[in-house]
């Protein structure tokens, strides 16, 4: 497709869809961790969606995210605990009941 790529890491694979049900401008990726992280720093969940048994967590994208996301990678990001563990509750949640 058009506008799609894949950024593969230790932890798994992050993916781009410039072409998804959601439009132009989303962000995809399976990566439970990443998501909280992005959650953290401000990024809007526009989806969670179904992929084989696993679960797509689809946000607005951001100029930014690139950048975002090698900080998360790179262990240079930032955010604030308690927040974090907060989104990995909601996340938690929003896996089990969707």
């Amino acid at each position: 497709m058009l506008g799609d790529w894949k950024l593969s890491t230790p932890h798994g694979a992050v993916n781009k869809r410039t072409d998804s049900a959601i439009g132009r401008g989303a962000f995809e990726t399976r990566d439970f961790y990443l998501a909280c992280f992005l959650r953290c720093t401000g990024y809007e969940l526009l989806d969670l969606r179904d992929e084989g048994r696993r679960k797509v967590f689809v946000f607005q994208d951001r100029p930014t995210r690139r950048d975002d996301v090698m900080r998360f990678y790179s262990e240079a990001g930032s955010v604030r605990p308690l927040a974090f563990a907060a989104a990995i509750q909601h996340m938690k949640a929003l896996l089990h009941n969707a």
